[in-house]
């Protein structure tokens, strides 16, 4: 499984890597077939909690915030807007035929995988945005591997035994100590305009929101029934396990940029 697991990675990480730094449209194209793909694994979730979301139209609008975003330069309050009066209006004219429950899973899927997975391809348009999405790549894996070893290693201490068996405090501290390591050591490379308390901030805030969006996704898991998304990547699931992580991430290091570093170049 281990083996499994390096092998797919080494494919995986030169992919994204190069594509986060050719940017533009080829960056584009991957995060909406990432995107799309983990909206398709996220309604069969909700299929296995005996829900009846509608699928084309959560698709449809998952990827209409990785599109508009990327066009806009940002995220599109109208779209939210627009698509919350959508469903409503579905919801009131397919009434009784159609449960609230889809309803509110359809739009959740839009936004919890299409809405922040838009956040990857805003951080490449940030100024600086080359370094600051490799970074956040970088980060995140640098905590989901410490996590791993740590927890494989060191952990006893299971803190959610009901959310996820797996996870231990060891693990969590592992990952937070490694991301930290690596953003001191490849911060200043890749985002200079950071100074070593910001990377430092960065870090903990984004190993704080991986190790939170890999629980979010496990609840999803346990609560359908099934150990993982889909089984597109060999030892690691589907798109969903392999992302979950950074789907969080991602809009916490792009806020973090926006707000805290206005000038950043």
């Amino acid at each position: 499984m281990l083996g499994t697991r390096i092998l797919v990675a080494l494919v995986g990480i030169p992919l994204l890597l190069g594509a986060a730094y050719l940017g533009g449209w080829w960056f584009l194209l991957l995060v909406i077939l990432l995107a799309f793909t983990g909206l398709v694994e996220f309604y069969h979730l909700a299929a296995c909690l005996k829900l009846k979301p509608l699928v084309p139209a959560g698709i449809t609008g998952g990827l209409m915030f990785v599109l508009l975003a990327y066009l806009n330069k940002g995220m599109v309050a109208w779209l939210g807007a627009g698509l919350t009066v959508g469903m409503l209006l579905l919801f009131l004219a397919l009434f009784p035929r159609l449960a609230a429950a889809d309803v509110a899973m359809t739009f959740l899927g839009s936004w919890y995988v299409g809405g922040l997975m838009a956040y990857l391809p805003l951080l490449r348009l940030l100024p600086g945005g080359t370094g600051a999405l490799i970074l956040t790549f970088l980060l995140t894996w640098a905590n989901d591997t410490g996590a791993y070893f740590c927890g494989r290693i060191f952990g006893r201490r299971h803190p959610w035994p009901k959310l996820s068996p797996g996870k231990t405090w060891a693990g969590a501290i592992g990952g937070l100590l490694v991301t930290v390591g690596v953003a001191k050591v490849l911060g200043p490379l890749l985002l200079p305009a950071l100074n070593s308390w910001q990377l430092a901030g960065l870090a903990i805030l984004t190993a704080i929101a991986a190790q939170a969006g890999d629980l979010i996704e496990s609840g999803f898991k346990r609560q359908a029934g099934v150990k993982d998304s889909g089984w597109l990547l060999p030892g690691h699931g589907g798109i969903l396990d392999r992302f979950d992580s950074l789907l969080l991430v991602a809009p916490v290091v792009y806020y973090y940029l926006v707000f805290f570093l206005p000038k950043m170049e």
